[in-house]
């Protein structure tokens, strides 16, 4: 299903790209549109997320969480019993669950590992179209491998809306892909390759978290 949710974007954004090419030229501005293109590219991943729920609460009842790995969290900076807009929440893609049962609070320091994505665009590379996810920021190189890694240790409060929402609904040992709307990122903001209204994607392990007034040991 995640697979074919990533074809899906692909092709969305190839489409995106190409309507703005330059007819007179074989070059394009893989960023033309980049307002629209995201919320677009946040509301399909929000679809997939939602029907993958509806379907495993129809199939699964009460167990359902047992049985499907996609999740949708309101912002824990909004309030839980006023309405609100598709924006006001983030998608979770669950690749791996941990061992822990409690998870971090937002006044807890976190340690992570993370890799953090730009959405998926179509680029021309010796004459061939390719995928490609550009990283705007990472605490590891390669593959994720917890034996090498070293992960960063953060305050939960000073990340973005959007991320400190998924580190408080994590568990200590869980990989999880986490798609967050331009609105609990940066907004109308830039912030280093990050783009003004971008929907980002982060690919997150927690490792650990302390609550405040915990000693915290240097990493080894």
């Amino acid at each position: 299903m995640k697979k074919s949710l990533w074809y899906l974007m692909g092709v969305v954004a190839f489409l995106c790209v190409w309507t703005s090419c330059k007819e007179e030229s074989d070059t394009y501005d893989a960023y033309a549109n980049w307002p629209s293109r995201n919320a677009e590219y946040f509301t399909q991943i929000a679809a997939e997320a939602r029907d993958s729920i509806a379907l495993a609460k129809a199939l699964y009842g009460d167990q359902w969480e047992g049985n499907c790995r996609w999740r949708m969290f309101k912002s824990t900076t909004k309030s839980p019993s006023a309405g609100g807009s598709l924006t006001d929440s983030i998608c979770v893609y669950i690749e791996k669950s941990g061992t822990g049962t409690e998870s971090p609070t937002w006044s807890d320091t976190v340690r992570v590992n993370y890799r953090g994505y730009l959405m998926p665009t179509q680029n021309q590379v010796n004459g061939e179209w390719v995928e490609e996810r550009k990283v705007f920021s990472q605490s590891f190189m390669g593959d994720l491998d917890n034996r090498i890694s070293v992960p960063v240790k953060m305050g939960v409060s000073t990340a973005v809306p959007g991320f400190a929402t998924a580190l408080q609904y994590m568990h200590k040992g869980d990989v999880w892909w986490v798609y967050i709307p331009s609105d609990l990122a940066y907004g109308s903001q830039s912030s280093g390759a990050v783009l003004p209204y971008s929907t980002l994607t982060f690919y997150t392990n927690l490792v650990d978290f302390y609550e405040p007034g915990e000693t915290i040991p240097d990493w080894k």
